[in-house]
């Protein structure tokens, strides 16, 4: 029989993994002040490269959370120097010299040499050097991730004041703040949706109206909102809390089906939601999104769905991977010019990013038990290859999953990390 113990001990190996084996190879600084790579060795999506979109924001929270503050703020001055005049931030930063490989297949986003940047860290060891970001996807017509580095910019800013209470800090970086939220309310459809397509996801793309999406803007704009209510600026923070109520309300009103959140609206066959129940009704939780009634409707199904936790692994996107129809693909809305060597439903799968917003909502929803049966789920999993976690995680249609993508990726441990350091009370006994 298992006893409170065997949990204990098994969490504080995996956390221990993720940190000693991931997060601090990881953080080598190799290319300015601040950098770290998104798996371990760097051998997977270059080893000077920076991914803004979401998976540093991840890692940069776990870094605040073991005390690497200054790391942190170096990561964050480096990605503010690659804002765009519109505000937006790049979801990939590569070096610009020589000019980046693949321009014309998945960089073709790239506007070389318009956007190249020269960024000099001032700090010995660093020369100056020419950088370039992404912020048009591959799938030029849909453009899945076009609100997540944005986003993510927003709520690492609001996690390091939180860490730092740092009011100059704040106040110094604050307008490129501002700029990136400016940005996502620019993306605002006559719907009053906020377009972006997948969030998080680029295979199948959530074309155009992903669900998640929705929650984590307004979840960014309330951000926002604290940010410049510490800053004393109570005219502000009233504008961008109107913002989040507003794009709120409408994605209650457009997702609501009674018991559960629909997955996206696509803009020829509107609301869909045929693939059991998606990570949107986490993310409405997390972020507070749902209202108390709507939540207390659907917290039941969630708890009751096993398929969100196939093969003991939390989360999976949705729980009926197997029903996506061809219509909802990439090739059948554009042909993106080169051949895509993974499957269409490649991030039909479980993920870090996935399970975060579940382990948020169960904190929100006081759902203590779940949270700590997940974390040493994610910990089992990751000892039981040696003390690594994969970036994806298929299911299978017996059950199983099948990993896929480099082993060493760094979210799960981020996010293993945020969930056991981030909630001391409830992992007292498991700490590092």
């Amino acid at each position: 029989m298992k006893t409170a113990g065997d949990e204990a001990a098994v969490i504080r190996a995996g956390v221990t993994a993720a940190i000693r084996q991931t997060l601090e190879p990881a953080a080598v600084e190799r290319a300015y002040p601040g950098h770290f790579t998104i798996v371990a060795d760097g051998h997977w999506f270059g080893q000077e490269n920076t991914w803004p979109g979401l998976d540093s924001w991840q890692m940069a929270g776990a870094y605040l959370l073991l005390g690497r503050t200054r790391l942190v703020l170096d990561y964050f001055a480096y990605v503010a120097a690659a804002q765009r005049p519109d505000g937006n931030i790049p979801y990939a930063i590569v070096p610009a010299d020589p000019p980046p490989d693949h321009l014309t297949t998945y960089n073709k986003g790239m506007r070389y040499p318009a956007d190249v940047f020269t960024f000099d860290a001032g700090r010995p060891g660093y020369a100056p050097r020419r950088w370039i970001g992404s912020c048009s996807h591959w799938i030029a017509g849909i453009n899945p991730l076009g609100a997540l580095a944005a986003v993510s910019f927003v709520l690492l800013a609001a996690e390091i004041f939180t860490a730092t209470q740092d009011q100059a800090w704040l106040a110094a970086n604050l307008p490129a703040v501002d700029r990136a939220a400016g940005y996502l309310r620019s993306r605002r459809s006559p719907n009053g949706l906020i377009a972006g397509a997948g969030f998080y996801l680029e295979l199948p793309p959530r074309h155009q109206w992903d669900g998640v999406a929705q929650c984590y803007v307004a979840h960014a704009w309330r951000q926002c909102a604290a940010l410049h209510a510490a800053l004393g600026r109570a005219d502000v923070a009233a504008e961008w809390e109107r913002e989040a109520a507003t794009l709120a309300a409408r994605f209650r009103e457009v997702f609501w089906r009674g018991d559960h959140f629909a997955e996206y609206v696509h803009p020829a066959r509107g609301v869909v939601d045929t693939h059991g129940l998606s990570d949107v009704n986490w993310a409405a939780i997390a972020h507070d999104v749902a209202t108390p009634a709507q939540a207390d409707a659907v917290w039941p199904r969630l708890m009751a769905e096993p398929a969100f936790w196939q093969a003991d692994l939390p989360t999976q996107t949705v729980t009926r991977p197997f029903a996506y129809e061809p219509w909802e693909f990439v090739n059948a809305h554009e042909d993106v010019g080169f051949e895509i060597p993974v499957a269409q439903t490649y991030d039909v799968a479980a993920m870090g990013r996935v399970w975060f917003l579940e382990w948020q909502a169960c904190r929100r929803r006081g759902e203590l038990a779940r949270l700590r049966t997940s974390v040493e789920l994610v910990c089992r999993r990751g000892l039981a290859d040696g003390g690594f976690w994969h970036e994806r995680y298929h299911p299978r249609p017996d059950g199983t999953v099948d990993h896929t993508g480099p082993r060493g990726y760094g979210e799960y441990p981020a996010i293993l990390v945020r969930a056991v350091l981030g909630n001391p009370a409830l992992f007292a006994d498991a700490w590092p």
